[in-house]
């Protein structure tokens, strides 16, 4: 099965793709924050199931940002035929992030990059919960 991870952003969503088989995430894309561009990509790369990073607070109470993937979330689940799961996203972006810089890429490149890699990381999470819960 495919499965792709979105990092939602106000401007940008980080996408990131893995087939079950294999089990391995990498980060795919960078797509401007547009549900019709968001829509056909899902579409013409055959995705079955998304997941979105909901950016709750430290402590773990819903913030305002997480009201807003619910509903960009609930948009998608009216424009596809997809299963959408949201799954809780802290310190992904940081994560990201830390391991750019610590690979000496370029910060131009890095802030390109730190969105599709933020969507690694979240499916990464979401194949180990996969794989131990079945």
């Amino acid at each position: 099965m495919r499965i792709v991870a979105l990092d939602y952003g106000a401007k940008r969503v980080g996408v990131a793709v893995a087939d079950t088989e294999i089990g391995i995430p990498f980060p795919a894309t960078v797509l401007p924050n547009d549900l019709e561009q968001i829509v056909r990509w899902l579409q013409q790369e055959r995705i079955e199931r998304v997941v979105v990073g909901a950016p709750y607070l430290m402590w773990g109470e819903r913030g305002e940002r997480v009201a807003e993937v619910e509903r960009f979330a609930q948009q998608l689940r009216e424009r596809i035929n997809l299963p959408i799961e949201l799954l809780d996203e802290r310190l992904t972006t940081q994560e990201a992030e830390r391991r750019l810089r610590e690979g000496s890429s370029k910060r131009t490149t890095r802030r390109h990059a730190v969105d599709a890699l933020a969507a690694a990381l979240l499916l990464e999470t979401y194949l180990r919960r996969l794989s131990a819960d079945g």
